[in-house]
């Protein structure tokens, strides 16, 4: 479905949606691996050469993640494209840009790479703020499926319940490291949010995993897991609540990661340093 004419009365600068933005830490961000893995299963799905997961800023669209285009990070917010798919309540397409009247001046559709087809969903917050898609692009104008719609849609589904996770790690982070100094509000503030780090984690335990902690420091550790971390590096590792916290704050850019990471030797092996010099170990 074409989304028609006239354009929403909102911009992709409105303040809400640009606080939204900010409030998840994800632009510049190292990629993770996650969204690499979205923009490329939509790929599949479309059976296109490209792929995206983008966040519109003010005057830019980053990707997050970018399947079949190379050296490239981010694009302008010219209209017709993300930075008009944002705004939408549900998917925008563009089947062939050489004639669509919302993308004839777009730079994409009239410079070297010729994009001719567009399709997006948009990434929804739970408080319904949009901060960018999850899209796919071909050169060669296209028709579309029901069924192709529904899974874009549910891709974008995927990418907001991840930024969820982020957030909350970050969250559990800035608790840990700001509160050291309030006697008695420490233990409460982090209780409450190991509790949401629980509640977002849960649907993420619906595969094979370890029944006990991976990530204990001076010993074994049979704590039940709770979640995965990951870093940057992609090494990851199932984690109790209190070794993953500790994880985030030892390890600058680790988050809450998604189940099918393996490895986080990098922290593994910092760890067995520190049981060498007790003082460095993580309490």
């Amino acid at each position: 479905m074409i989304v028609g004419y006239p354009a929403p009365v909102l911009t992709h600068t409105d303040p809400e949606r640009l606080s939204a933005v900010r409030r998840y830490h994800i632009l510049d961000a190292p990629a993770d691996g996650s969204f690499d893995n979205v923009a490329r299963v939509a790929a599949g799905v479309f059976g296109t050469p490209i792929a995206t997961v983008t966040i519109v800023d003010v005057d830019r669209v980053w990707f997050a993640a970018c399947h079949g285009l190379s050296g490239v990070s981010q694009i302008g917010t010219d209209p017709g494209l993300c930075a008009s798919a944002v705004l939408q309540d549900e998917a925008y397409v563009v089947n062939d840009a050489a004639i669509d009247p919302r993308t004839l001046d777009h730079p994409l559709v009239r410079g070297e790479l010729g994009l001719r087809f567009y399709a997006a969903a948009p990434i929804i917050t739970g408080d319904g703020h949009r901060l960018g898609t999850v899209n796919v692009i071909d050169r060669e104008p296209r028709d579309i499926t029901d069924s192709q719609m529904a899974t874009l849609t549910a891709l974008a589904g995927i990418v907001a319940d991840q930024l969820e996770l982020r957030l909350a790690a970050i969250q559990a982070v800035r608790a840990e490291r700001g509160l050291d100094q309030i006697p008695g509000q420490r233990s409460t503030a982090s209780a409450k949010l190991a509790g949401q780090l629980r509640h977002l984690a849960a649907g993420h335990l619906d595969g094979e995993h370890p029944l006990v902690c991976e990530l204990g420091l001076s010993g074994p550790c049979d704590k039940p897991v709770e979640v995965k971390v990951a870093d940057p590096w992609g090494d990851s590792a199932w984690a109790c609540i209190h070794h993953a916290e500790n994880v985030i704050i030892t390890e600058r850019s680790t988050f809450i990661a998604d189940q099918n990471l393996n490895g986080l030797a990098r922290y593994l092996r910092s760890a067995q340093r520190s049981t060498d010099n007790p003082a460095d170990t993580p309490q």
